[in-house]
């Protein structure tokens, strides 16, 4: 399989499929596909698998993207400002990522939800009881916001993320949420209450910009919200939009 990326802000993915070749994604993430790739639209993993994954906020159902009579080309696109970082996965490596990171990945690679360890972790975290379970073998792709960084963590070695930003993390990373320390810092940090706590061995992908951050910032600009300075010009903007 052959890909190729496009883009900065707004990337797309353009994939090669060989004969048979496969590709899962999630749905809605099509751009376009050459006429001799076939579309199968499944509940993959069963019906409690297909739940957990509407409840960590992905698709109830995943697309299948086969190649026929030769090479074919099916493209994707990011859902928001971001990055599309392709993982290769070794036979057994689990990555647990945040919901709506999961973009599409091989036939071979598992897709399925987990459930935080910790409850607090998962009412505090920002991220939600269930998290994306992903395992190899095989190459998969993950769509986060912003920009990236991933910090390998040694035997022990902790960073505290904001909750928002912490796109995802290899399996072997414990993942808990820590109550921000000092009064000042809770009221008047803008940092919220909780940070979460990431100790390793093992990688941890951290995003600069998370989608519940952008849709907040926009919705400060959007009509009918008082108080903002910028709404009757957003409603102006938005309002031409639709008319083109």
């Amino acid at each position: 399989m052959k890909y190729d990326l496009q883009g900065t802000t707004m990337p797309i993915l353009n994939i090669e499929l060989d004969e048979s070749e496969t590709i899962v994604s999630e749905s809605g993430r099509l751009i376009f596909m050459s006429d001799n790739v076939r579309m199968e639209t499944k509940m993959e993993g069963g019906l409690w698998s297909a739940i957990k994954r509407k409840f960590a906020g992905e698709s109830f159902f995943l697309v299948n993207f086969i190649g026929q009579g030769g090479k074919g080309i099916v493209s994707f696109g990011s859902e928001f400002p971001g990055k599309i970082i392709p993982l290769q996965l070794r036979e057994g490596e689990v990555l647990i990522a945040q919901k709506d990171a999961f973009l599409c990945s091989e036939k071979s690679v598992t897709f399925d939800a987990t459930f935080t360890k910790k409850i607090g972790a998962g009412f505090l975290g920002g991220e939600g009881l269930i998290l994306i379970k992903i395992k190899g073998p095989g190459i998969a792709f993950f769509n986060v916001g912003g920009e990236v960084t991933k910090i390998d963590l040694a035997a022990g070695q902790k960073i505290r993320v904001d909750t928002g930003n912490l796109a995802m993390f290899d399996l072997s990373v414990n993942y808990s949420v820590e109550r921000v320390k000092g009064v000042k810092n809770m009221i008047w940090g803008g940092e919220g209450l909780f940070l979460a706590t990431c100790t390793g061995p093992g990688r941890v992908w951290v995003q600069s910009l998370p989608v519940s951050e952008l849709a907040g910032k926009l919705a400060e600009y959007l009509p009918g919200r008082r108080g903002s300075g910028g709404s009757l010009a957003a409603g102006v903007l938005l309002g031409s939009m639709m008319r083109r």
